[in-house]
């Protein structure tokens, strides 16, 4: 079924709401913006920003204006009072995709049976790394960033991180029983199954 003309997808009201922050900007500036974020899942390519930011032009969402003197035609974007009412009904919703979501390593742990004992071994080993080392960056973002509602928000990604750490505990665990904790402390020894 077609989505109402006046309903954001989540990407949408997503760059919508970053440029409600901080409009006027151009895309440049809003793609530096998510690049720089630790948080963002959104794809900053050209291939992505500019056709999105051409939608909610042609649908009255952005307004847009002639950055003075650039010969590149950049444009200084703003939201219109259309686009400030689609957001609102935006944030406003709760659908099913925002409850549970989308998860890559919880994915890729369905196909462990396609894998060695040591090859998940060291998948969860590499995953922890990943993960201990994004807990990380989030505390140095969260140190130079100023948003809207930061300690809400950065409680939010830390506590997902740690879930996902805690996660991992348990799937070591249930895989590997009492060698579980002797490989967190970083032991050489090999497993085998």
């Amino acid at each position: 079924m077609p989505r109402p003309a006046a309903q954001l997808t989540d990407d949408e009201g997503t760059f919508l709401a970053l440029l409600v922050r901080v409009q006027p900007a151009t895309a440049y500036q809003l793609s530096k913006i998510y690049a720089e974020s630790p948080v963002s899942n959104f794809g900053t390519s050209k291939g992505k920003i500019y056709p999105l930011i051409r939608r909610l032009k042609d649908r009255g969402f952005i307004k847009s204006r002639p950055v003075p003197g650039d010969a590149r035609g950049s444009e200084r974007l703003e939201s219109s009072h259309r686009g400030r009412e689609a957001l609102r009904r935006w944030i406003k919703q709760v659908r099913p995709g925002h409850l549970l979501l989308e998860d890559p390593l919880r994915t890729m742990v369905q196909s462990f049976d396609m894998l060695t004992a040591d090859e998940r071994a060291a998948w969860i080993k590499q995953a922890r790394e990943a993960l201990e080392g994004k807990l990380q960056e989030l505390e140095e973002y969260a140190a130079g960033v100023f948003v809207p509602y930061k300690e809400a928000v950065h409680d939010n990604a830390v506590s997902s991180v740690r879930t996902r750490l805690e996660w991992l505990d348990r799937l070591e665990a249930s895989l590997f029983g009492g060698r579980a904790s002797a490989n967190r402390r970083g032991s050489p020894r090999q497993r085998s199954n």
